[in-house]
């Protein structure tokens, strides 16, 4: 058996950053820069405020208050929109609404609550205000010609904002690989077929496509492969044909007799490994290149398939993708229930749902029952993957552990 870390390695060695292009702005959510971003605007574009109330002459206000209150005038009204270039005199307030122009001689910003309205001519104040109060300034958050975002940033929410507000339209960003997903096996059915003996529902097909789209790749779901040579050879051609950035299938890769993926993988390709990997679910693994492009055997049980997935395809996805978070670092947290395991020659990925622990400690973590290769009732509420040492055969409750999390990524 070979280690994880040696598989996953050789796989990433092989994988390449996908081209990049241009795409709108709007379409870009998800995914990384290829090429930084600078604006020709300073955000904000100009000092504005950042509170309704009165702008001031942080000055006049300085001896301000309660036994000795001030009033001033108050000579203009300026909301958000209005170039604000009335100049504030000294000894003069004005009316100001939020993201509105500073205007010139202005130098803090009192808000309403906090001020005594004497009808809409004067204002009366009873603390002072210090220089620049309420102010936010020209620049502070993207200097002019300054880099906005630079390469290898992935585009979360917040980040759009940010482009957008400095007029970025289109941005350069990696192209999100499309990925082919074939299912193999003689016993699969659609889903919506009733079940006969001998058959089950191709529910890998959707749990790796759900995935794939999650992660922001493009799943491309291909026909189910049956377990014969020339239609696996003629499936995988056909995907081949349609150009794909990398394929999946799942099944087919054991020790069996009619387990022909890995033989076809290996007459097709090129640097095609046929694996025994040291862990616990996903002992199989194929892995190589048809065609030049990235293929991935994984194992045809619906838990082992996933956490494949996790531990091989997800860092292989993030390195075409440009992404950084292929490989999430590795998190601690304590059982809140022991559990038995038995002896074993790998390493495992029990399946967990980790929770923070309101009172501060590490997280808490539930081992759901059926952790079986073959069981996805207890992974479907998991948020992560517990590592387990091959020489471990018994976790007490409050034991420590590290995870892998299923959720985080990249904002």
């Amino acid at each position: 058996m070979i280690s994880l870390e040696e598989v996953r390695q050789n796989i990433l060695e092989r994988i390449p950053v996908l081209p990049a292009e241009e795409v709108d702005l709007h379409l870009a959510g998800g995914r990384t820069l290829a090429r930084s971003v600078q604006s020709t605007d300073a955000i904000p574009p100009f000092d504005n405020t950042a509170m309704d109330g009165f702008v001031v002459r942080f000055e006049d206000i300085a001896e301000a208050s309660e036994e000795s209150p001030v009033t001033l005038p108050v000579t203009a009204i300026i909301e958000a929109g209005m170039p604000g270039d009335q100049p504030l005199n000294p000894g003069e307030a004005m009316r100001i609404y939020t993201g509105a122009v500073i205007p010139p001689g202005g130098t803090a910003v009192v808000p309403f609550e906090i001020c005594q309205q004497e009808g809409r001519e004067a204002v009366t104040f009873t603390r002072p205000a210090a220089d620049g109060a309420h102010i936010r300034r020209q620049g502070e958050d993207v200097p002019q010609g300054g880099d906005v975002l630079s390469a290898g940033t992935r585009l979360s929410p917040a980040a759009i904002g940010l482009l957008a507000s400095v007029g970025a339209t289109r941005v350069s960003v990696y192209q999100a690989p499309r990925v082919a997903v074939h299912s193999s096996g003689n016993e699969l059915v659609p889903i919506d077929s009733a079940l006969t003996p001998g058959k089950i529902r191709n529910s890998n097909l959707y749990s790796l496509c759900a995935r794939l789209n999650s992660w922001g790749a493009i799943a491309v779901p291909r026909p189910v492969l049956s377990d014969d040579l020339e239609s696996i050879r003629l499936g995988l051609q056909e995907t081949l044909d349609e150009k794909p950035d990398a394929i999946i299938t799942t099944g087919g890769i054991s020790a069996g007799d009619l387990d022909y993926i890995r033989e076809v993988a290996r007459e097709m390709g090129e640097d095609v490994h046929i694996r025994k990997v040291a862990m616990k679910p996903g002992k199989p693994l194929v892995d190589g290149t048809l065609g030049g492009v990235p293929f991935f055997g994984l194992p045809g049980n619906p838990a082992a398939c996933l956490v494949s997935f996790e531990m091989f395809v997800r860092p292989a996805l993030a390195r075409m993708e440009g992404r950084k978070d292929g490989m999430p670092p590795m998190r601690s947290g304590v059982l809140a229930e022991g559990c038995s395991l038995g002896p074993g020659q790998r390493m495992r990925w029990l399946r967990g749902r980790a929770q923070p622990d309101p009172a501060g400690g590490p997280d808490k973590i539930d081992l759901p029952t059926g952790q079986g290769s073959h069981l996805l009732t207890g992974f479907s509420t998991a948020n992560c993957l517990v590592h387990v040492p091959a020489s471990e055969t018994e976790l007490a409750a409050g034991s420590s552990v590290e995870y892998w999390s299923l959720t985080e990524e990249e904002a």
